[in-house]
């Protein structure tokens, strides 16, 4: 009987093993195996798995640092049955030397797994727990521990399994705005006075690009984020309030996002930025990108061009009040033509393109008049073009 970790995934395994019922054990853990890309052995990673994600108030207080005294016999009892099952071998020897080659795969929690199974060294208890246990200390539990970036889905936090490997020096130029961005989220995650921040600017120049960068920089440290888009800011509230109580710091994260005049999405979002009974969690940030600074659609009767509205000026403030709630606004330009020759030369560089530089900047120029801009995009897309030639 287990009496805290009673909250088993893929619970059919677990009850196949129990059961002793091996050849359904077998059937299961093969699937398991090869759909989180897994070798080795498997029976032994898969109860490594488990609890990982073995959610309960033992492994929460862990997780938040909390000092775990008294009476902890019962914690004991569940973790060594664990054990027990753990060097138990009544599976043979191609589930526990498994091999399977494919690029599928888990790549955030198979190295978390492995990492755990090299620390148990040895068939001793306090080698076992002591693995389990440091792990939910240094990186957590559940989902918050292996993945960098989740989404909503029904009111429930999904994880992103495949995040674009970007960092900071992948985005050439925009180093004041990189400063910027950079400094404040710093600061959130060492508890210092933060902003919300709009990034804000023409499209193509590196907003998005530098969210992802900010996650891969301050993942270890406990940054994730969590993607929301416009028709789900009434579904935020709910987030945050889940949010709150775990040790890692979250950036609510809304790319692209305007409002037009008749949408009503925004005064959510007005609300949870700053107002309230309750006040937002210091673990939680709101970070946006838009090709609009102001955010909502302005039209000529917010400026006076149609009198229909006998408090125009109110009105205005109205739609203006949402971007002023984000307390760091970066501006990122286009591309000057010199800056955009710079910017391609770079590029060019990097992906070790062969053609003459004069040419190279000569076809930059025809590619940006017929395609794109003078952004970071079009000058990717150009290089992007020249290499898949060569």
């Amino acid at each position: 009987m287990l009496y805290l970790f009673n909250n088993i995934k893929k619970k059919e395994i677990f009850d196949a093993i129990v059961s002793k019922n091996k050849e359904e054990a077998v059937s299961r853990l093969l699937d398991f195996g090869i759909s989180f890309g897994l070798n080795g052995n498997l029976y032994k990673k898969y109860l490594i798995y488990v609890l990982i994600y073995n959610d309960n108030s033992y492994t929460r207080a862990i997780e938040k640092g909390l000092k775990i005294e008294g009476n902890t016999n019962y914690i004991d009892l569940d973790l060594k049955y664990f054990h027990k099952l753990y060097n138990e071998e009544f599976l043979d020897s191609d589930i526990t030397d498994f091999k399977f080659l494919s690029s599928t795969g888990d790549e955030y929690l198979r190295p978390l797994i492995n990492e755990i199974y090299n620390n148990i060294s040895d068939n001793s208890y306090e080698t076992f727990k002591n693995a389990i246990t440091s792990f939910y200390i240094n990186r957590g539990l559940g989902e918050m521990a292996v993945y960098k970036a989740f989404r909503v889905s029904n009111g429930i936090l999904k994880p992103i399994k495949h995040v674009l490997d970007v960092s900071f020096d992948d985005l050439i130029g925009y180093d004041e705005q990189k400063r910027l961005l950079k400094e404040n989220t710093y600061n959130f995650i060492n508890g210092k006075t933060y902003n919300n921040v709009l990034l804000y600017g023409d499209s193509g120049t590196g907003k998005s690009t530098s969210i992802k960068a900010l996650l891969n920089e301050y993942f270890d440290m406990g940054l994730r984020i969590i993607e929301v888009y416009k028709h789900q800011m009434q579904e935020i509230s709910k987030i945050i309030n889940k949010l709150k109580n775990r040790p890692y710091y979250y950036i609510i994260y809304m790319d692209d996002l305007s409002f037009e005049e008749d949408e009503i999405e925004y005064k959510y979002l007005k609300s949870i930025i700053e107002g309230g009974i309750e006040p937002k969690p210091n673990n939680v940030a709101i970070y946006a990108t838009s090709n609009r600074r102001h955010l909502i659609k302005e039209t000529m009767a917010d400026n006076g061009g149609v009198f229909d509205d006998l408090h125009r000026n109110e009105t205005q403030a109205e739609k203006l009040s949402l971007a002023y709630r984000f307390g760091l606004q970066i501006y990122y330009s286009s591309l000057s033509p010199q800056e955009f020759k710079k910017m391609v030369e770079e590029l060019a560089y990097r992906n070790d393109i062969k053609m003459p530089l004069d040419e190279i900047i000569k076809e930059a120029s025809k590619w940006e008049l017929t395609y794109g801009s003078l952004s970071g995009r079009c000058a990717q897309q150009f290089i992007s073009y020249l290499a898949n030639k060569e």
